[in-house]
């Protein structure tokens, strides 16, 4: 009977792994800003994950979390941050899903001119200021779309219309709840 009820239980045990990952991230965050860094590789995993629809089909849609999070990165913790996240979640993406195009380096592009119109139009409350950033770094994407990448004239409705609607979404729906949950 005390062996059976003994097999129940297993031992608490920590991995060390684990514990030295904390401990590390503790001390690094001594020396460097880890809350942000946090943030960046959160908007990299989840726009890689959003975008891995392209590993297996390129449909001519634009549902990314590159304008978002650089918006929201240059408002919280600067533009340097800002220009980062919208350079390494577009990067990120296309190392995973395995597609890597010349377009993509342009479309990057767009934004950091998201995060760099974000700065300057900073005083507006995070949703005003996504929505308007967002449809301002979509005209900047239409004509590199049109005239350096020379993208059909349905592929530059596509991307742009789903662009503006799901980055809508986002700042309609979640910015002020991110905005406040980043410290």
């Amino acid at each position: 009977m005390a062996t059976s009820q003994r097999l129940k239980y297993k031992k608490f045990s920590v991995d060390r792994k684990w514990i030295f990952l904390g401990l590390s991230v503790w001390f690094i965050s001594f020396f460097i800003e880890i809350i942000p860094i946090i943030f960046l590789t959160f908007f990299c995993v989840i726009n890689s994950a959003m975008l891995s629809f392209k590993r297996y089909f390129d449909a001519p849609l634009d549902p990314e979390f590159s304008t978002f999070s650089a918006i929201l990165m240059t408002v919280r913790y600067g533009l340097l941050f800002g220009i980062i996240t919208a350079i390494l979640t577009k990067l990120v993406s296309m190392i995973y899903i395995k597609n890597i195009k010349v377009n993509y380096f342009f479309m990057m592009t767009g934004y950091i001119v998201a995060a760099l119109l974000a700065d300057v139009f900073k005083g507006y409350g995070v949703v005003t200021l996504g929505l308007i950033v967002t449809l301002l770094a979509n005209v900047y994407q239409f004509f590199i779309r049109k005239f350096v990448v020379n993208y059909s004239t349905f592929e530059i409705i596509s991307y742009g219309v789903t662009n503006i609607i799901f980055n809508s979404v986002l700042f309609i729906g979640f910015a002020d709840i991110f905005i406040k949950i980043m410290i």
